[in-house]
C-alpha cells in the first residue's frame, strides 16, 4: 500500500503546517533534508539551551557533545519514518501520552504505518508529520505538515492545554529545519539565491 498523510491520518484535532521555496531542484532539496544534523539547527539548539526541551520531539541536541550535535535530525525526532517516497515525501508518526507528567507509548511496533493508521485505544494521542517536495518556479516547494488526533475526549481536553503550551515552539523548531536545509542547499551551489516564500501555520 501507498502509504500517504491523509491515509494515515484523516481525520485530526490539531494541524500546523510551513513551507519554504528553495532554488534547487526536489533531488538536492531531498538530499540535504536526509543529511541534515541536529548541529544544523542553531535556532533549535538555543531553545533547548532555554527551555531543555521539547524532548520529545528532539533528542540529544541538548546534550552538548559531538555526538548530539551529528545525529541526523530524522533520525532523532520521536516520530518515527513510516514511508517514503524519495524524492518527494517522507512520513513520520508517533503515539504517545504527551500531556502526561510521564509521557509513555503504546505496545506496539514503531514505525509501522498499518499498526499506527489501525490503532485507536482510548487515552492516546497520535501525531504525524510529513515534509514534502513539490517542483515549483524552477525550484522547489518544501513543506511540512503535522497532524494530531486524540482517541478519546478527555484525551483531547487534555492535549488541548499542552499544544497551547507547545505550539509557538513546535513552529520554531520546524521553521528551523526548513531554514536549515535551504542554508545547507544554498551553500553547496555556490550561495546562489534563496526565497524564503510562503510560510504558514492555520
Amino acid at each position: 500500500m501507498h502509504w500517504t498523510l491523509e491515509r494515515l491520518l484523516p481525520t485530526y484535532d490539531k494541524r500546523e503546517h510551513h513551507s519554504r521555496w528553495i532554488a534547487a531542484p526536489p533531488e538536492r532539496v531531498w538530499h540535504e533534508l536526509m543529511d541534515l544534523r541536529a548541529g544544523d539547527l542553531a535556532v533549535t539548539l538555543g531553545l533547548m539551551r532555554v527551555r531543555g526541551g521539547p524532548t520529545a520531539w528532539v533528542k540529544g541536541v541538548d546534550k552538548g557533545a559531538h555526538e548530539g550535535m551529528d545525529l541526523r535530525v530524522l533520525e532523532s525526532m520521536a516520530p518515527r519514518e513510516m514511508a517514503a517516497d524519495p524524492p518527494r515525501e517522507v512520513i513520520l508518526g508517533d503515539i504517545a501520552r504527551y500531556a502526561a507528567l510521564r509521557p509513555s507509548r503504546p505496545d506496539i511496533e514503531r514505525g509501522d504505518p498499518a499498526a499506527f493508521a489501525q490503532f485507536d485505544e482510548p487515552g492516546w494521542s497520535k501525531a504525524v508529520m510529513n515534509f514534502r517536495l513539490t517542483p515549483e518556479r524552477d525550484g522547489t516547494l518544501l513543506s511540512t505538515e503535522t497532524r494530531v488526533l486524540n482517541t478519546d475526549p478527555a484525551t483531547r481536553r487534555a492535549f488541548t492545554l499542552y499544544w497551547g503550551l507547545m505550539r509557538t515552539g513546535s513552529g520554531v523548531i520546524r521553521h528551523d529545519i526548513l531554514r536549515a536545509i535551504a542554508k545547507k542547499v544554498a551553500r553547496v551551489q555556490g550561495g546562489g539565491p534563496e526565497n524564503p516564500g510562503p510560510s504558514k501555520a492555520p
